[in-house]
């Protein structure tokens, strides 16, 4: 049995489609959130997710926020210089992207060779982790069920960081990273991802063409719509740039 994890795919379909072309060899999909926001096409992300069988999927906090800014309309007249990723992604979007997106749960379930699997975007409201054997089984039992036997696994996203957090036997939780782009302090430019074949974790990375995302961005820098630090973001996640807040030229 080999499952793919992916999560924070945020509208970069390149992305999404180097790691399926890679892993098309998968039984199970989970994805642990944030499809949209921060990219350029996330009507491609969601048709793709929609085509794909097998699949555990949960949404995320920037998918909440696309929903809850899509709806509010407030997208259609924003000022020059206040103009964010999250308006472009709501340009983009229709009805019934947002409509999948209302449908995602917060959390899922599965089991697999032997472990069962918890999946939610994110531990708390910020940038929490789970650093105890009491923390992992409150929450276990909060969400899941309170049978806290046999081996147990967390899936969660958020953070862009790929780790594997063993806390005891039978008791671990997981993080693929992003698919997309990584926190300002890893210059990394990878999509990151994680696999789990016969229950055996491998955390992977995988370049991809990050060019359209780099030219969309390089088209806002002339127009003075879009505020700067978004653009920043794009140029190093994307582009060159050594940090997020290097000038633009």
């Amino acid at each position: 049995m080999k499952v793919l994890v992916v999560s924070d795919v945020h509208a970069n379909i390149a992305a999404l489609n180097t790691i399926l072309e890679k892993e098309a060899d998968y039984n199970i999909l989970c994805c642990a959130g944030d499809y949209t926001d921060y990219g350029i096409y996330p009507t491609e992300v969601i048709e793709r997710f929609r085509s794909l069988k097998n699949t555990h999927l949960v949404y995320g906090n920037h998918d909440l926020h696309v929903i809850n800014t899509y709806e509010s309309k407030e997208w259609k007249n924003v000022e020059d210089g206040k103009y964010k990723w999250v308006h472009y992604n709501c340009e983009q979007l229709n009805d019934q992207g947002i409509r999948w997106l209302k449908q995602l749960p917060e959390t899922a379930y599965f089991e697999a060779d032997g472990w069962k699997y918890g999946i939610a975007h994110q531990y708390d409201s910020g940038y929490g982790t789970i650093e105890s054997r009491y923390a992992f089984d409150k929450y276990w039992a909060e969400h899941y069920g309170t049978d806290n036997t046999g081996n147990r696994r967390l899936i969660f996203g958020h953070t862009h960081r790929q780790c594997i957090h063993i806390l005891g036997d039978g008791m671990e939780w997981l993080n693929p990273g992003s698919a997309s782009y990584r926190r300002p302090d890893d210059p990394d430019k990878t999509a990151h991802y994680a696999t789990i074949t016969d229950g055996e974790i491998r955390l992977k990375q995988i370049p991809y063409d990050r060019k359209p995302q780099f030219e969309k961005a390089k088209e806002f820098i002339s127009t003075d719509k879009m505020m700067r630090t978004e653009i920043q973001d794009f140029m190093f996640f994307f582009g060159d740039a050594k940090t997020s807040r290097e000038p633009l030229e």
